[in-house]
């Protein structure tokens, strides 16, 4: 295995197990202990926690080392509100140029998606099948550079977004919202489409700030 491979794989792996939330907020990301845990040395480990570091789930810490970074409700408030701006506009751009396969890849991708969250199992696959309904719908607006900014601010609040997923009655809300965003995007309506996203953004965005201001969640320091 290549040294970049051997990064990649770490990285991807850590990143998974953070936006899962094995790793909570605050945990001490030891490298001796990971790369024990990986079968990998300590410099792979210590690249791939740099990595992490620039997509904002990882912050080095005086005298504690690596931890997994924790948010304040200002600052999820804050991704979420980034993340409307980006992707409306990258919806707005997408929709003119979306073709009938663009349509039904998003079709797709939002039935694999929307089978995931309703077997209630595997809740790992729901972020990345989540970004991969977004990703082809902002696709055909050919706006790459926005698109890697948009992937960094899912990642960074996908570890929460699972809590409201998990509410009741949330699931079902969302699946109804996708569709009716998937309609607007059939019917060339970009100025509904992106009230809709909007809405759906934001609104999840109120919903997980509201859990954390209201449960208080003690991550594990360990």
């Amino acid at each position: 295995m290549s040294k970049k491979t051997a990064v990649d794989s770490i990285y991807e792996i850590l990143k998974e197990r953070i936006i899962a939330g094995q790793y909570p907020a605050e945990t001490r990301l030891r490298q001796d202990a990971l790369a024990k845990d990986l079968g990998t040395s300590r410099i792979p480990v210590r690249e791939a926690l740099f990595l992490l570091e620039g997509d904002g789930l990882v912050e080095f810490q005086p005298h504690r080392g690596a931890v997994v970074k924790p948010l304040s409700v200002d600052e999820v408030r804050e991704l979420f509100r980034l993340r409307s701006m980006l992707e409306c506009d990258m919806l707005e751009r997408a929709i003119p140029n979306m073709t009938e396969k663009d349509i039904e890849d998003a079709e797709d991708a939002l039935a694999v998606y929307d089978k995931a969250v309703a077997s209630g199992v595997n809740t790992t696959s729901w972020s990345e099948l989540n970004w991969k309904f977004h990703w082809t719908l902002y696709s055909p607006g050919n706006t790459p550079i926005t698109m890697s900014l948009c992937r960094s601010l899912h990642d960074n609040t996908d570890r929460y977004q699972r809590l409201q997923i998990s509410m009741e009655g949330q699931a079902e809300k969302g699946r109804e919202e996708h569709a009716d965003i998937l309609q607007c995007c059939r019917d060339k309506d970009i100025e509904k489409a992106t009230k809709l996203m909007a809405e759906h953004i934001l609104t999840v965005g109120d919903i997980v700030t509201d859990f954390i201001s209201a449960n208080q969640v003690c991550p594990s320091k360990s």
